[in-house]
Formats: C-alpha cells, sequence, structure tokens
C-alpha cells in the first residue's frame, strides 16, 4: 500500500566521514520575569535552530548542492530561505553543551551533513509540493509564536505590572508551542533514521505539551503503523481527523491501518473519504484500488487504478496492477496492453514481462510468452518463476526436454519451489513414462508443502501405473481431504 508519511523519503545513513561538514552555534538568552529554565531552553534550541538552519541553506546555495534550475515559482525566488525551512526536516539538531544561572541559558549546539546524503534528500522534497507546504505553514507557526513572545515581552518593560497575569498566560501559550515543535522536530528525524520506536517518545513530548497538536497525533500514528500497531495507529489517526476532518491524509493511512487489519470495507471507506476531500491524490486511488481488489471488486478496482494513471501516467504501478487484475478477470488482451505500457515507462522491469507473457499463455501464443520469460530471465538471471513459466510453455509445445530443464533451474535457485518438484513430476510420469523419478519429485514437493493436493493425486496416478493401487488408494484419499475433488472419481473407480 502506498502510505503518505509527514516525510516521503528516507534518510541515507553518513558513511563517508570525509563528506561531512558540521555547523556549530552557541547561544545566550537573557530570561525576561516571564520566563522559567523550561522557556528559556526552548527560545534557545529555537533560535539556534534557525541559525544553524539558515547557514546551511547558504552553504547550499554557495556549494550549488541544489541549483535554481531544479526548482520552480516562488520557490525558487526565495531559495536560500526555503533551503533552510527544507533542512529542518531532513537534518538532526544535537545539543553539545548548555548552562543555566536563573538569568541566562547558554547553549551550544550543532548539525552535521552529509554533502551527497543532503542533496539526494532536497530533490526528492523540492518535488513534493504538498511536503514543501507543511514546512512553511510549521515554519510560519513557529515565526509568529517568536513574535509573540517577543511582542509580549516589549509589553512588559512598557507597561511594568499591567495586565502581567494575562501576559504571562499568553507567553505560556507561545512557548508551550515552541517547545512542542522541538519535539516533533526530533521525532521527524527519528522517523527518518527507522527508529520510530524513538519517534514516538518524541511525539508523545509534543502531544503531552499540546495536546491538540494533529500533526504529531497524524506521525505518531504514522510510526505506529510501521511498527505494525495498527490498531494503535488508528487511535492517533482518529484523534487527528478529530482535530482536523479534513485531513484527507489521516483518513488515507487510517485506511491503510485498516488494511493491516484486513477491514478492507473499512479501508474502501476510509481512502472515499480521503478522495471526496481532494480528488487529485494519485496514492489514495492506488490504495483503494488494492482494497477493492481485495474485497473482490475486481471493476472497482480497475477503475481505481485507471483514475491513478491519469494522474500519475508515467507510474509503472498503475499498469502493473491493473493489468494483473484483467489478467484474473481472463481480459488477455486487456492486460497485455497494460504490461506493454509498463514495459514502455520501464524496460528493465523483469516481473512486467513475466506478467506479460502469463497473459500471453491465455491466449495460447505459447513462443510469444517464452520470448517475455527469456527477456526477464536475461534481465535478472535469478528470478525462479521466469524459468517455471518458461518450462510451463515449452511444456505447451512439447518441448519436454526443455521444460525439465527450466524446471531444474528453477529449482537450482530455489530449492523449497514446490510447484516445480510438481510440474517436474509430471512430466517425468506421462510424457516421459519415468515413473519412478517422477515418485521422488512428488515426494520433495510433499515433504516442502504436506498439504500439496496435486502432489498427492498425482503421486497416486503414477502408482497406479506402477501397480501400486494400495498406496496409490492412500495418496487419493489424502489429496480428496485436502480439497482435489477429482481424487472421487480415482477413489470410485480404483479404491474398495
Amino acid at each position: 500500500m502506498k502510505t503518505r508519511l509527514t516525510i516521503f523519503f528516507l534518510f541515507i545513513t553518513i558513511v563517508l566521514i570525509a563528506q561531512e561538514k558540521t555547523f556549530e552555534r552557541e547561544y545566550t538568552y537573557k530570561a525576561s520575569e516571564l520566563d522559567s529554565k523550561i522557556s528559556c531552553r526552548a527560545i534557545t534550541i529555537n533560535e539556534l535552530r534557525t541559525q544553524l538552519l539558515n547557514e546551511i541553506g547558504v552553504y547550499v546555495e554557495s556549494e550549488s548542492i541544489l541549483k535554481t534550475s531544479d526548482v520552480s515559482g516562488k520557490f525558487a525566488q526565495d531559495f536560500v530561505e526555503n533551503i533552510a525551512t527544507i533542512s529542518a526536516g531532513i537534518t538532526k539538531i544535537e545539543v553539545l553543551e548548555e548552562k543555566w544561572n536563573g538569568e541566562t541559558f547558554w547553549m551550544r549546539a550543532s548539525i552535521t551533513i552529509d554533502k551527497k546524503s543532503l542533496e539526494e534528500s532536497l530533490k526528492q522534497l523540492v518535488a513534493d509540493r504538498q511536503k514543501l507546504k507543511e514546512l512553511e505553514e510549521v515554519k510560519q507557526k513557529l515565526n509568529d509564536a517568536t513574535e509573540e513572545i517577543n511582542r509580549l515581552n516589549e509589553e512588559l518593560v512598557t507597561n511594568k505590572n499591567t495586565e502581567q497575569v494575562a501576559q504571562s498566560v499568553k507567553y505560556d501559550k507561545e512557548i508551550s508551542t515552541l517547545a512542542a515543535s522541538n519535539y516533533y522536530y526530533s521525532g521527524q528525524v527519528k522517523f527518518l533514521l527507522q527508529d520510530f520506536k524513538g519517534a514516538i517518545t518524541e511525539f508523545n513530548m509534543a502531544i503531552e505539551i499540546n495536546p491538540n497538536y494533529d500533526d504529531a497525533y497524524f506521525d505518531r500514528g504514522n510510526s505506529k503503523m510501521e511498527l505494525q500497531d495498527y490498531k494503535g495507529a488508528i487511535v492517533d489517526f482518529n484523534r487527528a481527523i478529530e482535530i482536523d476532518p479534513n485531513n484527507n491524509y489521516a483518513f488515507n493511512n487510517r485506511g491503510n491501518s485498516k488494511m493491516g487489519l484486513q477491514d478492507y470495507k473499512g479501508a474502501i471507506d476510509d481512502y472515499t473519504i480521503s478522495i471526496e476531500i481532494d480528488s487529485n491524490i494519485a496514492d489514495t486511488y492506488y490504495n483503494r484500488g488494492k482494497a477493492k481488489y481485495d474485497f473482490g471488486d475486481y471493476n472497482g478496482a480497475i477503475a481505481d487504478f485507471s483514475k491513478y494513471i491519469d494522474l500519475e501516467p508515467k507510474n509503472v504501478d498503475g499498469y502493473y496492477f491493473r493489468g494483473r487484475i484483467m489478467y484474473s478477470l481472463q481480459d488477455y488482451k486487456g492486460a497485455i496492453a497494460d504490461f506493454n505500457a509498463s514495459i514502455e515507462i520501464d524496460p528493465k522491469d523483469f516481473t512486467a514481462y513475466v506478467n506479460r507473457g502469463l497473459s500471453k499463455i491465455g491466449l495460447q501464443d505459447y513462443k510469444g510468452a517464452m520470448s517475455d520469460y527469456s527477456i526477464a530471465i536475461g534481465i535478472n538471471p535469478k528470478y525462479a518463476v521466469a524459468y517455471f513459466n518458461r518450462g510451463c510453455a515449452k511444456s505447451d509445445l512439447q518441448d519436454y526436454q526443455g521444460a525439465i530443464c527450466d524446471f531444474n533451474a528453477s529449482i537450482e535457485i530455489d530449492p523449497k519451489y514446490v510447484e516445480a518438484y510438481s510440474f517436474r513430476g509430471i512430466l517425468k510420469s506421462y510424457c516421459l513414462k519415468n515413473h519412478k523419478e517422477a515418485i521422488v519429485d512428488f515426494n520433495i514437493a510433499i515433504e516442502i508443502d504436506p498439504n500439496y493436493a496435486l502432489a498427492y493425486y498425482n503421486r497416486g496416478l503414477t502408482r497406479l501405473q506402477l501397480g501400486q493401487r494400495d498406496s496409490a488408494c492412500n495418496d487419493f484419499h489424502k489429496a480428496l481431504k485436502i480439497g482435489h475433488l477429482q481424487a472421487a472419481k480415482m477413489i470410485k473407480e480404483n479404491c474398495k
């Protein structure tokens, strides 16, 4: 399933120390009469983060890490400022030292970056306009809080002892905004580092400070979802939706969590609400398409993947899944058209060739299927499924030795490939009349999967050829018990 997370890209671990660059700053804040140690620390770390990120922004521009040609519109006009904003979501501030003497709060902090990692992360984030908008909103929220803090402090100096209680209440509110955002940023970075438990701890702190912090609930839900705590994630998405009923992403991700619980109907309902709020988010159609497929609504799934393709015509996923559904509906020509489109976009996608080959088998175009399987094998010589499928196509063309060679190859790659043993046994038994070797293959298949009814059934037929009627009947009875209905006829005709 596709999930819109607070940040869409992976943080790349820094391995080459020579490429690292550390920015370090210190800042001293003089407490006002409205301040406590907590408020002083929140203001200090916010100021240090702003200074460090601005410095990173200048560095990015001076080193041409991201050229203005990579961006457009308003973003390009405020390049350095926006780079600083973006960097807040992909860099971690580390507090090196801090001191509080009751009157001043001093802190020294740093941010370490890797040039190549930063470039890749910035490019991915620049392409995400929704995320850029969110980062701007968070930045504006922090700016507003900082301005209000400064204004209240100036008012206190100008109007000593006038409405000091009211000012203190307002001041504490703005400080809470800063403090909660500090934990929120830290949670984002831990999420990127795939420290999901650590991220949850940070989001917990942000929510403790601000119980109505909808973004923190949303991202804590994402973290829980990564840990497969789907029920816990749903609770957080519920709260995010309660605070902001128009948060289409919260509905989408709640749908993803319900998919994790196999509540396909509930997931479809959530995706539908998300689409009603914003009908231009391609991933939600993709997610609903998969949910409808799992729910058994194949035509509805095709409609959703078609909409996804309209919004993302250069993404292979939509064609791939729509093609697979068409194949399952025996619309082989429609499936081939989708796999053709997928291959045109990504000629190296070996799975698309394999699926196109299956569709050609449906049209009895065995030579065309073999060609597709061979291309897939050329791209990925270790893909056992391609050898197996090509073996089946060769068998249909009565090239039994060639088929066995392909089954051998698939087994060499995957020694637990139960179908390959079974089909190889079938060829040995019925086509090559090598019954003893066939039984060896059926034995291995049954050893790998004791509930593989087809292997029992075919071993029974082969034992009949060898005159082993009692053993054959035992196999037919086992096959029937597991669910192979044709075994009933063989029992009636051959067993007492």
